[in-house]
C-alpha cells in the first residue's frame, strides 16, 4: 500500500515540477526556487524513506528528510508574505539547524556514537528549532488570513514531527513511530503535492506570486537608465527630504530630476513597486518616528509632528502609520517613555 502512495506522489510531483519549470519565467524567482526546492526535497524524502525506500532498500537519505523540507517551506511562506524579490543573505542562517542535523548524522555514521549524550542534545536542539519554524509558519498563515489551505499539510506535518521529537526525548530513539511517521509524512506529502498542483491551475497566485511584468510596454526607458533614476530619486529623498512638502507632486519631483513625468512614474511603479503618494507617505511615517526621538519635538502633539513631516490629514497619517508599523501613532509613542 505504501509503495502505491509513494508512486502516486512521485508521479504527481514530477508532473508538478514539469508545470513549474515550463512557466518559471512568469513567477517571482525567489518564490519559484523555494517552492521548487521544497518539492524536490519532498519527492526525494518520499522515495528515499529510511524504512520504506522505494528504490534502494536500507538506504538512509537523511539529506532530504524533514529538516530540509521544513526549512524550505518556512522560507517559502516567509517570502510569500514579505513580498521581497531577492533572497536575503541573512536568511541562509535559517539553514543552520538543517546543517547541524546533517553534521550530527554524518558524525554518527562515521563514528557510530549511537546514544552519545552530546549527539542526543544536538539532535533535540535542532528538532526543537525546526518545530519553532513550523509553529511560526502556522502562526503567519493564520495571522495573514491567506493560503489557509496550506494548514491541511503543515498542521499534521507539525504534529507528526512533534510526536517524533517527544518520543526521541523520552526514549532516545526515532524508531518508535517509524511506521506512522513514514505513512503519515508520505501520505501528507502526496496530498500537498496534489493541492499545489490544483491551486496552480485554479488560483496560481495563491501558490506563487507572479513576476512583475513591465507595465509601460511602449516606454523607451531602459533598465539601466531606470536604475540610475531610481538611485537619483532615493538620494534626493534621503538628502533633501522633499516629502516634507505636503503639496509635493510627481511632476515637481520629475522636473527637479530633469526627466519626463512618465519615466518617474515607471520607476516608482515598476522598480520600486509603489505609487508616488504611498512612497511619500512611507518616508513621512519614517521621518515621524525620527522626530519622536528628537528632543526638539518634545512638546509637539502627535498631529503637530505629522504636519511637520508632510501629512495633511489625520486619517491618512493614521492609516499609513498603522499599515507600516502595525500600531497607531499614539500606541507607538507609548513605547518611547524615556524619550518623550
Amino acid at each position: 500500500m505504501l509503495e502505491i502512495i509513494q508512486i502516486i506522489a512521485l508521479i504527481q510531483g514530477l508532473f508538478l515540477l514539469s508545470v513549474l519549470l515550463v512557466k518559471q519565467e512568469s513567477y517571482k524567482r525567489v518564490n519559484f526556487l523555494l517552492l521548487l526546492g521544497s518539492i524536490v526535497a519532498m519527492l526525494l524524502n518520499i522515495v528515499g524513506d529510511d524504512d520504506f525506500n522505494l528504490f534502494f532498500p536500507n538506504a538512509n537519505w537523511y539529506f532530504f528528510q524533514s529538516p530540509l523540507i521544513i526549512t524550505l517551506f518556512f522560507l517559502l511562506i516567509k517570502y510569500h508574505h514579505s513580498k521581497q524579490d531577492k533572497f536575503q543573505n541573512r536568511d541562509f542562517l535559517y539553514f543552520i539547524p538543517y546543517v547541524f542535523f546533517i553534521t550530527l548524522q554524518i558524525i554518527d555514521d562515521v563514528n557510530g556514537l549511537g546514544k552519545n549524550i552530546w549527539l542526543m542534545i544536538g539532535e533535540i536542539l535542532a528538532g526543537v528549532t525546526l518545530l519553532v519554524y513550523l509553529g511560526y509558519t502556522i502562526y503567519t498563515i493564520i495571522k495573514n488570513k491567506t493560503e489557509r489551505w496550506m494548514l491541511f499539510f503543515i498542521v499534521p506535518y507539525a504534529f507528526l514531527n512533534l510526536i517524533d521529537e517527544v518520543s526521541f526525548i523520552v526514549t532516545s530513539s526515532h524508531d518508535n513511530f517509524s511506521f506512522l511517521e513514514s505513512y503519515g509524512i508520505i501520505g501528507i506529502s502526496a496530498v500537498l503535492l496534489y493541492m499545489i498542483l490544483f491551486k496552480l491551475v485554479v488560483s496560481p497566485t495563491s501558490v506563487l506570486p507572479k513576476a512583475d511584468i513591465k507595465a509601460y510596454k511602449t516606454s523607451s526607458l531602459t533598465k539601466s537608465k531606470a536604475e540610475a533614476y531610481k538611485r537619483e530619486f532615493l538620494k534626493l529623498m534621503d538628502k533633501e527630504k522633499l516629502y516634507i512638502n505636503s503639496n509635493l507632486t510627481v511632476n515637481q519631483v520629475a522636473q527637479r530630476m530633469g526627466i519626463p513625468r512618465q519615466y518617474l512614474s515607471e520607476v516608482l511603479n515598476v522598480y520600486l513597486k509603489s505609487n508616488f503618494q504611498d512612497y511619500m507617505n512611507k518616508y513621512r511615517a519614517e521621518e515621524f518616528v525620527e522626530c519622536l526621538k528628537d528632543e526638539k519635538f518634545k512638546n509637539y502633539s502627535i498631529m503637530g509632528i505629522a504636519n511637520e513631516v508632510g501629512f495633511k490629514s489625520k486619517s491618512s497619517f493614521n492609516t499609513t502609520f498603522k499599515k507600516i508599523y502595525g500600531v497607531t501613532p499614539s500606541e507607538f509613542k507609548k513605547t518611547l517613555p524615556s524619550i518623550i
